[in-house]
């Protein structure tokens, strides 16, 4: 049977993360991961191995500069149209859930006749961190926008890949058949990449839009890999402290669980060898 909920994601250098964020998306119901390789240098390859080996990742080596985020996403749905009911294409710095606690596919079934559903991201910046921390992404990035800011209202699309036409303009949106319009958790139809309104009690995505200071300063200096577009320095310093302004831990009810699955040892905060 094909997995109801897949996540196609393309990443660079993330080997930091990819485990915790796997492992958080399995919880959450996640069953397969199609992930794009865009020429990263670290042990990226080592670290995915016995997912592949299990079937859970299906990787592809996928080089290049923008659009390759569009073009990783565009050859997802093509490849895959037909190997999951439900793909999520989100960045490994997002993380997909639900605030009520139930799995994310038990949600989703109750939009099976839409295109896609758009879900919103909460944006949350550095939680005071200089350097990148050990520990759980989700246990130390704390503190996020203000739920009233325009930020608030950018969505990323779970689509069911078999009436997508295309990629859209950016990362956020897909284009589907007959140009129907994906819905939000409201079932209000949504039109690129921001919803006319929040929409966070069913469904909402996490982005650890800067983590630690370090990691924001080396973001800054990479073109987008959807645009091409080099990320705007001006106002950045008051952007990233609205970025810390309210706390959340809505996320951390997936603490323990996701400790557990990683084998952290709660003394040093050190994973444990994956056991296959």
């Amino acid at each position: 049977m094909k997995p109801y909920l897949a996540i196609g994601a393309i990443y660079r250098n993330e080997a930091r993360y990819l485990r915790e964020w796997i492992e958080f998306h399995r919880l959450v119901g996640v069953e397969r991961f199609f992930l794009y390789n865009n020429e990263s240098t670290d042990e990226h390859t080592g670290l995915l191995a016995p997912y592949v080996a299990d079937g859970t990742v299906v990787t592809e080596d996928f080089p290049g500069a923008a659009p390759v985020q569009l073009r990783s996403y565009q050859h997802c749905v093509e490849t895959h149209r037909h190997d999951a009911r439900w793909i999520a294409f989100i960045d490994v710095d997002e993380f997909l859930f639900s605030p009520t606690g139930r799995p994310v596919p038990e949600i989703l079934r109750d939009y099976e006749e839409f295109p896609g559903v758009a879900v919103n991201c909460l944006q949350f910046g550095t939680s005071g961190h200089q350097a990148p921390p050990a520990g759980l992404v989700i246990e130390n990035y704390t503190r996020r926008l203000g739920l009233e800011r325009k930020r608030t209202k950018v969505v990323k699309a779970v689509t069911n890949p078999e009436r997508v036409v295309s990629a859209g303009k950016t990362a956020h949106y897909f284009i589907y058949e007959d140009r129907v319009k994906a819905v939000n958790e409201r079932r209000e139809p949504v039109r690129g990449e921001f919803s006319d309104d929040l929409a966070v009690d069913l469904l909402r995505i996490n982005h650890y839009f800067t983590r630690s200071q370090e990691e924001r300063d080396r973001k800054l200096a990479i073109p987008k890999m959807d645009t091409g577009r080099q990320k705007k320095l001006e106002g950045v310093e008051r952007r990233d402290a609205k970025l810390n302004e309210a706390p959340d831990e809505t996320i951390l009810m997936y603490a323990d669980a996701l400790r557990e699955a990683l084998g952290l040892d709660d003394a040093v905060g050190a994973p444990a060898e994956r056991r296959v």
